[in-house]
């Protein structure tokens, strides 16, 4: 089976080092560290996860501290860093600075943006600089784009994407080119339209994703119409071998008590704006797993506080209260570390 970019839990065996270190009582730093540069943004999306936080708190981190502490997480074994929000990274006063140092630091780079400040110039630059990059979308057509996004930015943005395929045409890179657009009622209609506006590009994949704080119990993403949309979407996109993908996780949080301890921070956590180094990725805004501050300390120093450690001895997928889209893989982890005995794993014929 081909390895896709969101099969998070079989990613985790690129570095059985980690699993190995974990089960000899170590505790390895993170392979992917995603870094919000900056609070602000230049968009008003209504499904930003907090915006009256990202409204009042403009924050940015400072240029010389994250380029040393870039540093610093490769030394200890970070391999990859997703530049993120937070705002729009690219509004960052140093952004191709920071995105070139990371490069040539050791990192695979990526990078999420809402792609309305992307230009001729830097679409050179993004190619040279990154792995991949992941444009947000809020819409399939100028209409429901500004509806969900809050700006009228759908044209500019789609001219920006023909930019950052040219370039790459040009140089004969090998960035892997996203769109991910977040299914809603808003623009669930206009999804065929863009699927048909990207059919004649040579982007990578389509990403469709839920509404993750929704109260509906998934009826909306599972309903008739929304499945047809999607066999719609692909049957346009598959035929110009744009792969169509819909995100894995759950829109429902269960409470399990499977696995037994939460893994997910030894493989990827957060630095956000304000210099706060997160327990995982997903507890942005959460002051409870907040380990310390980047401007403060080492990454080596936080990573081996108390505090850490202390959230380490009672995080677990039943208790944590942060909404999880780590659960594949904690249990590729849980399954790797302690097999069911009566699989007898060291039988692999």
């Amino acid at each position: 089976m081909k390895l896709y970019n969101f099969d998070f839990s079989k990613k985790i065996f690129f570095h059985p080092e980690k699993i190995v270190e974990y089960k000899q009582g170590k505790r390895p730093f993170p392979t992917t560290l995603e870094v919000d540069l900056t609070n602000r943004c230049n968009h008003r999306c209504f499904f930003c996860y907090s915006p009256k936080y990202l409204k009042t708190r403009q924050a940015s981190l400072d240029t010389n501290i994250i380029k040393q502490r870039l540093k610093e997480a490769y030394s200890l074994g970070t391999r990859g860093v997703s530049f993120t929000g937070g705002g729009e990274p690219m509004l960052h006063e140093n952004f191709l600075e920071i995105l070139e140092h990371s490069k040539n630091t050791g990192f695979d780079n990526g990078l999420m943006t809402n792609g309305s400040l992307i230009n001729s110039k830097n679409a050179v630059e993004l190619n040279r600089f990154l792995q991949w990059i992941r444009i947000s979308m809020g819409g399939g057509d100028r209409d429901s784009y500004k509806l969900v996004q809050g700006v009228d930015h759908f044209e500019r943005v789609i001219d920006n994407i023909k930019l950052l395929l040219q370039a790459k045409r040009r140089m004969k890179s090998k960035l892997n080119i996203g769109v991910r657009v977040l299914a809603l009622k808003e623009n669930i209609d206009s999804l065929k339209n863009l699927a048909n506006i990207l059919s004649d590009t040579n982007i990578n994949y389509l990403q469709l994703a839920p509404n993750q704080f929704t109260d509906d119990d998934g009826k909306f993403w599972n309903a008739d119409k929304t499945q047809q949309v999607f066999k719609n979407v692909n049957d346009i996109l598959e035929p110009n071998g744009i792969m169509f993908l819909k995100s894995g996780y759950s829109t429902v949080q269960p409470r399990l008590e499977y696995p037994r301890t939460c893994y997910a921070h030894f493989f990827q956590v957060a630095i956000i704006a304000e210099g706060e180094l997160t327990f995982c990725k997903n507890c942005r805004g959460n002051k409870k797993y907040y380990l310390g501050n980047i401007h403060q300390k080492s990454l080596n120093e936080i990573w081996n506080d108390d505090v850490v450690k202390k959230i380490e001895s009672w995080a677990k997928p039943s208790n944590c209260g942060v909404f999880c889209k780590n659960m594949s893989l904690n249990k590729a982890m849980e399954d790797s570390l302690y097999p069911d005995e009566n699989m007898s794993p060291n039988f692999v014929n």
